[in-house]
């Protein structure tokens, strides 16, 4: 097995911004309310130049992924190079932080594509036709923790173009997966964010640099030629274990900034996606729910989804300085975590991620149930309809 190269060191933070996102977001304007509502502006977007308007592809080539630890699959492999991560599948820590596969595995099975290969671990040109996983577990749309953030995963695919070890024609038949947003929320409220009255102008100016950083990226991933994208909103940080651990996981917080977080995050993606499918000829964009898909996994997933555990983790670490993290020793070889019997019966694997079990249920709410995509059909019936 290829050992990774180590990840890029952070830069300071900004948005690469190219002619063709210049012209989708020149005069772009943002209002805020006291009712915590964002009226927003109009962005005045323009199709780019000398780009076909494609209408749809037989089936989609390749998968090529973007985001953080819910769709790394192997490129910062840090805390998940240790038992119990990737026990049940492949059978051994492969850099994915739960005990099988995740999002990007469940959504690539549901599209009938090979997994992507982590771009750390690419070995040559064909594997990348074959599709790649830029994803960095800790990443943000800004430099949340110092790893490579979304604007630099955009980066590499887009050196890969320049390369010529991918093509324009190639990514338009393609699928690409955006997951990103939760650890720039996280690194902003560990500096006091868990308070019931915040700074409102600075919690909007926060959100709408976060949610335009991944507006700008999913344009630039239409510059170099994809065409269909999937795009997940936040996860439900309000029962996030490392909440909830204060209620023993009982209950969800009910903290004012974390659900305004959520919901205003929530609401910009959604208006920058539909801004963006109706000004860019060609881009299908489809927004899954991720929020209200594990509300229901949260709060009824008892009832109607087999679990026996919705809300206490599989696996919870025991000390510092790894806090509530899974998957490691102390110096005497002995776990400093506890561990569930069956994996499958609980929502999540760790204080952060979901079980496989889980997240196979999710994307099965996605692919087959209305009301688990924002404004849009289910993702089958936009796969079918856009021939992905």
């Amino acid at each position: 097995m290829l050992v990774p190269r180590e990840p890029k060191l952070a830069r300071p933070y900004h948005f690469k911004v190219n002619r063709e996102m210049a012209a989708v977001f020149r005069n772009s304007k943002f209002s805020v309310n006291v009712n915590l509502a964002l009226a927003y502006g109009t962005i005045a977007a323009t199709m780019l130049v000398g780009l076909a308007n494609i209408s749809g592809v037989d089936g989609a080539s390749a998968m090529y992924v973007f985001g953080d630890s819910y769709v790394d699959t192997g490129n910062f492999r840090d805390l998940s190079a240790f038992p119990p991560y990737g026990s049940i599948w492949p059978g051994y820590p492969a850099g994915r932080f739960n005990e099988g596969r995740n999002l990007a595995d469940c959504i690539a099975e549901l599209f009938d594509l090979p997994y992507p290969t982590p771009y750390l671990r690419l070995e040559n040109n064909s594997e990348a036709l074959r599709g790649v996983n830029f994803a960095r577990s800790g990443a943000g749309v800004t430099y949340a923790y110092g790893l490579t953030a979304l604007v630099s995963q955009v980066d590499e695919i887009e050196a890969l173009v320049e390369k010529h070890v991918l093509t324009k024609a190639h990514l338009r038949k393609s699928v690409a997966l955006v997951n990103i947003g939760v650890n720039d929320y996280h690194v902003r409220n560990r500096r006091g964010a868990f308070q019931e009255h915040d700074k409102e102008q600075e919690l909007h100016t926060t959100i709408t640099t976060i949610v335009d950083g991944i507006a700008l990226s999913l344009v630039r991933l239409y510059g170099l030629g994809v065409r269909n994208i999937v795009v997940s909103n936040l996860a439900l940080m309000a029962c996030a274990p490392f909440v909830t651990e204060v209620t023993t996981f009982t209950s969800c917080s009910r903290n004012a900034t974390l659900l305004t977080q959520t919901s205003l995050h929530n609401s910009l993606l959604q208006q920058r996606v539909k801004t963006l499918n109706r000004n860019l000829g060609g881009l299908h964009i489809i927004l899954v729910d991720q929020t209200k898909a594990f509300e229901v996994l949260f709060h009824h997933g008892s009832e109607h989804a087999g679990f026996e555990n919705t809300m206490t983790p599989c696996c919870i670490g025991k000390a510092v300085p790894h806090g509530l993290v899974c998957g490691h020793n102390d110096t005497a070889g002995h776990p400093m975590y506890t561990l569930c019997e069956d994996p499958s019966k609980h929502v999540l694997f760790d204080t952060i991620h979901p079980s496989e079990a889980a997240w196979q249920t999710a994307v099965d709410l996605f692919a087959h149930v209305d009301g688990f995509t924002v404004g849009g059909p289910t993702l089958r019936a936009w796969m079918s309809k856009h021939g992905v």
